[in-house]
């Protein structure tokens, strides 16, 4: 796979063009195809698919997936059209930022466009820096390299093909695409009426809402759309949680949320459901992910 593909650029999005080609001699460019094609296989090969909700984060043994994705087409343009891409080079003086190095491939198939991509995460550390020195051996003498440079990885991040993108982590996934259109986080008006509901009583609701980063908006989502707080009182949830031993307390019939915001985090994480008692120890655990099991 991907034996004919042009090594691709996707630009930071202040760039001029968002997708560039990078312009590599033939066995470089089959090298670089070719590590990333056994780079896709290793993403999901022997592993389980599991459908990505924002909520869950994935074992070893498991990869993430998303159906009906929608890829830009300036990245499907590029692998239509390889010629008509342009050349990643200086541009007003300077070499445009880097979000992902990609190949891929398209193929028709019953009057349908298939397309096969890979996508690498750019860091900042793969730019070759001139500073202070590198050096490179050649003819038994070390010479410094003076030259503008980049480094390629033997690992992918991303696998798109015919609409569905697989990925491991969807932090590294989220530094090459928008993936908010596939899971729910509260917006600004949701945090506000969150932290004036009359179930909650906060120590500091301005505090609460400037700490609201992308974690707790996607704790409020959740516990927004499972009713909690609709169909328990404060104290059916101050009891449920002093059995698994989570402290919560309450004021007025309401449930106190602290400033302390390792509190916040315990306690917004127990009205979602991912604090839990361990049934050999009998400690009480957060968990980072959650994903339903069937009966």
């Amino acid at each position: 796979m991907f034996e004919k593909s042009s090594v691709f650029i996707l630009a930071e999005s202040n760039c001029r063009h968002s997708v560039l080609k990078l312009e590599t001699d033939a066995n470089t460019q089959k090298a670089i195809c070719g590590t990333f094609n056994q780079a896709q296989i290793s993403l999901t090969e022997n592993k389980n698919k599991i459908i990505f909700d924002g909520n869950y984060k994935p074992h070893d043994d498991e990869f993430l997936s998303i159906s009906n994705f929608t890829l830009a087409d300036e990245i499907k343009d590029a692998i239509r059209n390889p010629l008509g891409v342009h050349s990643y080079c200086k541009s007003e003086d300077k070499y445009p930022e880097i979000k992902a190095i990609f190949v891929g491939e398209k193929e028709d198939s019953n009057d349908k466009e298939v397309f096969r991509i890979a996508f690498q995460r750019f860091k900042k550390e793969q730019y070759i820096s001139t500073k202070p020195f590198n050096l490179f051996f050649d003819n038994k003498t070390f010479i410094q390299e003076t030259r503008f440079g980049i480094s390629i990885a033997d690992t992918i991040d991303c696998y798109y093909e015919d609409g569905e993108l697989q990925f491991l982590s969807f932090y590294f996934a989220r530094q090459i695409f928008d993936l908010s259109d596939y899971y729910r986080t509260a917006t600004d008006h949701e945090v506000t009426t969150f932290a004036a509901s009359d179930k909650l009583a906060l120590e500091d609701k301005d505090l609460f809402i400037a700490n609201a980063n992308s974690w707790i908006r996607r704790k409020i989502a959740l516990i927004n759309d499972s009713g909690v707080l609709n169909n328990n009182t404060a104290c059916q949830i101050e009891s449920l949680a002093k059995k698994i031993g989570v402290s919560v307390d309450v004021a007025d019939n309401k449930v106190v949320i602290p400033r302390d915001k390792e509190q916040v985090k315990i306690i917004l994480g127990f009205l979602d459901e991912e604090a839990y008692k361990g049934p050999f120890t009998k400690k009480t655990f957060l968990a980072n992910s959650k994903r339903t099991i069937g009966k």
